[in-house]
């Protein structure tokens, strides 16, 4: 038994994401593709399937989507404030990440690093596209994340996928028990 929040994504909500993730896009000509997880998809993809997340976090706690993009840099690492925690939302999209989730956070540049380090708290979510669900399925502290020794996946055509943090589902906090007072 999970305990997961359900959030109905709209096809309103999609068309937000699509747009937004197409504009956050852009800004590879500047800085590069970036990419994690399925390395098969577009970083257009990748930016689409985030933003569920953010948008599932949005609808279930009341407050707006950061739409704000950035010229000259990419986002502080933090995509929500809540209470007074910087939260950064982590969406899979894997099947598999409904029944066992983990929380993937990349650890593997400098530039990593310092996005964490601009966070108190990383939620977890999974978007199911065939169901236009997003589940939010809990959240950790940065203690509890920078307490883990870095990892890579092996990936299926060989080799490895490049240095994260993982905190897996039993670790997770109930996204109900987050403490709601002010947001960004």
């Amino acid at each position: 038994m999970n305990n997961y929040v359900e959030v109905k994504i709209t096809d309103q909500d999609v068309a937000r994401a699509k747009t937004l993730a197409r504009a956050r896009d852009a800004k590879k000509e500047k800085f590069g593709a970036g990419r994690h997880g399925n390395l098969s998809k577009s970083s257009e993809q990748s930016h689409t399937d985030g933003l569920y997340g953010e948008i599932a976090i949005a609808k279930y706690l009341g407050i707006e989507l950061d739409a704000e993009i950035y010229d000259d840099h990419g986002d502080a690492g933090y995509d929500f404030i809540i209470g007074d925690l910087k939260a950064d939302v982590k969406t899979a999209t894997n099947g598999a990440a409904y029944m066992n989730p983990w929380l993937k956070v990349p650890a593997q540049y400098k530039k990593d690093q310092k996005k964490i380090d601009n966070c108190d708290i990383f939620i977890a979510c999974y978007y199911n596209s065939r169901k236009s669900l997003a589940y939010i399925q809990g959240w950790v502290t940065k203690e509890t994340l920078m307490n883990r020794e870095k990892e890579r996946i092996p990936l299926n055509k060989g080799g490895f996928g490049p240095w994260n943090y993982i905190v897996k589902k039993h670790e997770f906090k109930n996204i109900q028990d987050l403490a709601l007072t002010h947001t960004k």
